[in-house]
């Protein structure tokens, strides 16, 4: 989520650069599956060996450091479709991409570390389509760890966040994308954001997100877009569809689905104040629309498991189904007041409710669900709420690192994934 309702650092930028690349990367796209094509033609790596199609050709890859001392320097000399593949080692810089369709690499998850030192602004900045990042570790940045703009076609595998000063792995105004396999924690505002575009065409899918602000946030963004088969637990709110500001459009159009999302109430977790606010929700559509949340577990929060509740925007369309609820200190499921039309509860496993028929009719909200984020917001403005230190939060366990690193890439796009173990 942003502090305001646009990107601080291009105040009078549009969404609509994203939509005219879109033609663009496509033809760069299949222009450079028929240069890999040519390429492995010409080695002489036959068809009839999957282990021979994905061997990499040592002229599209960069290594760092026998080939360049640094990953930006890789990254300069690098075109299209090059791996920069990355050894063992603490990298203290800020990396930013412009060349479209790169593929940066560690070879060890957690030996290969990005650091900020506590002083540079981002672990990497990419403005360019169609870039991947994996197996990558990034901390101790002042601002985002990894943070695309306005590209088409990203992809986050494998990577880890953790104590950065705003954002763990973060894509505004994009479309096109996938983070998987991936952690993220000790972020002041979320640990995986996608802001600001429909539709987004994005999936979130096997990560785990603890002791952020938020695990996950996405303010004014849906359209095509899951949040799936991931663990969210110990922040200060779980799972955050958003509407923030007059000028932006709703948020609308997100698929939550197969998600374990418990005791998101840390008061440990570093917060600002605008996501305080949200304290003690798991799932929480704040000003959302037309979203389905089905088939999650979600237990053990201080004020709500599953809530939709008026921000700048009235909830409206939303349907709730299939979860099973518990252990949520005010209400288990929660519409509040004032709600507009379609919102829809059903078939959910829980105890409490408000209003307290609330499968049975949801045509209106409770006002009761409202007075608990009036309360919290007293609170922020008084300053009275807690937050713990970005700079101080635990150390994550290693993560599990992506399998036989010295493949070929993959394209970075929605619907290609590395399947591999959480």
């Amino acid at each position: 989520m942003c502090s305001s309702p646009v990107d601080p650092e291009e105040r009078s930028a549009c969404s609509r650069e994203v939509e005219h690349r879109v033609s663009t990367v496509r033809e760069q796209t299949r222009r450079n599956y028929v240069r890999t094509a040519a390429v492995a033609s010409l080695v002489g790596i036959g068809a009839s060996t999957a282990r021979g199609q994905n061997e990499l050709n040592s002229d599209e890859t960069i290594r760092v450091p026998r080939d360049q001392p640094t990953v930006q320097d890789a990254v300069d000399e690098a075109d299209g479709g090059d791996l920069v593949l990355v050894d063992p080692g603490t990298y203290d810089e800020a990396v930013e991409v412009s060349t479209p369709e790169l593929t940066i690499r560690g070879t060890d998850r957690n030996e290969v570390v990005l650091d900020g030192e506590f002083q540079r602004d981002h672990g990497v900045r990419i403005e360019a389509d169609g870039v991947a990042l994996e197996n990558l570790t990034a901390r101790h940045y002042t601002g985002n760890a990894f943070y695309w703009r306005y590209v088409y076609g990203f992809r986050g595998s494998y990577l880890t966040a953790y104590n950065n000063g705003d954002y763990g792995a973060y894509a505004y105004r994009s479309s096109n994308g996938r983070f998987e396999h991936s952690y993220a924690s000790g972020h002041p505002d979320a640990g995986f954001y996608l802001g600001y575009h429909n539709p987004f065409d994005a999936v979130v899918t096997d990560v785990i997100a603890e002791h952020n602000a938020l695990g996950y946030s996405g303010t004014s963004a849906g359209g095509n877009l899951t949040i799936r088969d991931s663990v969210w637990r110990h922040n200060v709110a779980g799972i955050v569809p958003n509407t923030l500001g007059e000028e932006d459009p709703p948020q609308r159009s997100c698929h939550i689905v197969g998600n374990e999302v418990s005791e998101n109430h840390n008061s440990d977790a570093p917060t600002r104040a605008y996501t305080a606010e949200m304290f003690g929700a798991g799932i929480l559509l704040w000003g959302g629309q037309e979203n389905l949340v089905e088939n999650n577990e979600v237990r053990d929060h201080e004020h709500f498991g599953i809530a939709a509740t008026a921000n700048v925007v009235e909830p409206s369309g939303n349907v709730v189904r299939n979860n099973d609820v518990s252990g949520s200190g005010t209400a288990d499921l929660a519409l509040g007041e004032p709600a507009d039309e379609g919102n829809r509860f059903a078939d959910n496993e829980f105890e409490t409710s408000l209003p307290s028929g609330i499968e049975d009719d949801s045509s209106e909200g409770d006002p009761r669900v409202g007075g608990v984020f009036e309360a919290r917001a007293r609170l922020v403005d008084d300053g009275e709420f807690a937050s713990g230190d970005w700079r101080e939060q635990p150390e994550p366990d290693d993560q599990p690192t992506m399998p036989d690193p010295g493949i070929r890439p993959r394209p970075a796009e929605r619907g290609t994934s590395w399947n591999g173990p959480r």
